[in-house]
């Protein structure tokens, strides 16, 4: 009887290797078609502003650069964040890239791990500390950092700002910084941005009558009239509201000065709130509080520096972002019934 022959059966070794080979070679193939799909968009220095949301996925990030021509191909751009392990660092922001910075060294700006320009908008009104959580949120520098060079004398002193910190004299603008900034570079930039608005707000003014404020004062009513105000119309109507109180020695009575020292703002402060011992609060104490309350932009300087004439002397909010203006306290009172029974 012949015997059977048994087939010989190949090592488990070798169709491991056979396995790796075959993938290793569709992995090459795979990134050559990437590399030769990628439709390089020429750079000519032109930059535009590219916009990345926080929870934006890689892939909506890739569309939106491929439509800004700042990389030139989505797969290649993909697999660059997939390989290299970019999809969990990209971090929100707005940016300024050039055309054609191209896949990977768009994802290593997007990262952090180069300077990228970063376009930071400082709305009007802000503190220092709301500043500072801005820029940290933008990454141009943390926020603790920013705040002690706010509070650097000897740089203030350097710029100009005889103030204990910078709040009040910090611009509120749109700026470009590069990721990564020294803070006192960027106090700097903000403090030199504000000086030279002032200036132009004086050369501009038409031959204002002299004040009383000093240029400090200014600021701090300026900061005032910022937080008070919310119709571009009514921001030399209020500070003259102001003059006319500082001038008569009435308290000023201003909501926002309470608000800058109470842990978190309030919509509308209670009376409790009004009678808090502090140097900010003018219902307590007559004249100026001791420092601006916030940064004021343009219009609160420049009403500061020619508030309108008029004799009012009280003012009510209606809801609507303007106000009832009085100038006796009956008429105050009936403004402010007024105010209530509408609401």
């Amino acid at each position: 009887m012949q015997k059977c022959r048994k087939r010989a059966v190949k090592p488990l070794r070798h169709q491991s290797t056979k396995i790796l080979v075959l993938t290793s070679l569709c992995l090459c193939a795979f990134a050559v078609n990437l590399l030769t799909c990628s439709n390089r968009v020429p750079s000519n220095g032109r930059k535009v502003e590219v916009i990345i949301r926080p929870g934006q996925s890689v892939r909506t990030i890739a569309d939106t650069l491929l439509a800004k021509q700042v990389i030139g191909s989505k797969p290649l751009f993909l697999f660059y964040a997939w390989y290299y392990n970019y999809n969990t660092r990209l971090q929100a922001g707005r940016y300024q890239l050039s055309i054609g910075t191209g896949e990977r060294r768009a994802l290593r700006l997007l990262a952090g791990e180069e300077a990228a320009v970063a376009m930071v908008t400082i709305p009007e009104g802000y503190t220092m500390n709301e500043i500072a959580a801005v820029l940290a949120e933008r990454g141009v520098c943390p926020a603790d950092s920013f705040l002690s060079a706010c509070m650097d004398t000897s740089l203030l002193r350097q710029s100009g700002v005889k103030a204990a910190t910078a709040e009040g004299y910090l611009f509120p603008e749109t700026y470009e910084f590069l990721s990564g900034s020294a803070p006192a570079d960027v106090v700097r930039r903000l403090l030199r941005q504000f000086y030279t608005v002032l200036s132009e707000l004086r050369d501009s003014s038409p031959a204002p009558r002299p004040s009383p404020l000093s240029p400090a004062e200014v600021v701090i009513l300026a900061s005032i009239v910022e937080r008070e105000a919310k119709v571009p119309a009514e921001f030399p109507r209020i500070a003259g509201v102001f003059t006319n109180r500082l001038r008569r020695r009435l308290p000023l009575q201003s909501c926002a000065t309470v608000e800058y020292f109470l842990p978190e703002r309030k919509g509308r402060l209670s009376v409790e709130d009004t009678k808090l011992a502090s140097p900010y609060n003018t219902y307590l104490h007559v004249g100026l509080p001791p420092g601006p309350i916030c940064n004021p932009g343009r219009r609160a300087l420049a009403a500061a520096l020619s508030p309108e004439r008029h004799d009012y002397l009280f003012f009510v909010a209606r809801g609507d972002g303007t106000h009832l203006f009085s100038r006796t306290a009956a008429e105050h009172a009936a403004a402010c019934a007024a105010v209530r029974n509408r609401s």
